[in-house]
């Protein structure tokens, strides 16, 4: 890495880097699940709807688009953006791509049970209750595999600094 800043500064840019692919994960687990609600036939913000519910209680489980629909997105976003961050700050630029993909998805893995075995049941029952298990382990899954492009998301960074200087 040729970042030339201080340790504070690179851990903020990877810090940074490791949020960029945790919200691009994150969408891609986003059309996962709502493909996967489609499947079930319910409607496909049934996710963030069932999010929301953390700040509207039961009235935000309806069966569309509503503005109570937005605050669940933007929870959904913030909690598996923040975790991309995280997961980039400890990787930093240690390992290869492969054991990077390995370390992602058992991250995600650990995150979804954590939340839902520990988190939801206290903050939001509703969560646990409602979401579908299959989909969302399955989902965790994805967003794992996504993370694991963080090498590449470093790389292409490492390029660009170099280019500016």
């Amino acid at each position: 890495m040729q970042f030339v800043a201080s340790s504070r500064t690179r851990i903020l840019v990877f810090g940074l880097i490791g949020l960029q692919s945790g919200m691009i994960a994150a969408l891609g687990m986003l059309v996962w699940l709502a493909s996967a609600s489609a499947w079930y036939r319910h409607t496909i913000w049934n996710v963030p709807n069932i999010l929301a519910s953390t700040f509207y209680g039961d009235s935000a489980l309806r069966n569309g688009f509503s503005s109570m629909t937005v605050p669940g997105l933007a929870l959904y976003l913030a909690l598996y953006g923040l975790l991309g961050a995280f997961f980039g700050m400890a990787v930093r630029c240690r390992y290869r791509r492969l054991r990077v993909t390995l370390a992602a998805v058992a991250a995600a893995l650990a995150w979804y049970y954590l939340s839902f075995g520990l988190i939801w049941n206290k903050l939001n029952p509703l969560v646990v209750l409602y979401t579908p298990d299959q989909p969302m382990l399955i989902g965790h899954i994805i967003y794992g595999a996504l993370l694991g492009r963080y090498p590449v998301y470093l790389k292409h960074a490492e390029g660009e600094k170099s280019e500016v200087e």
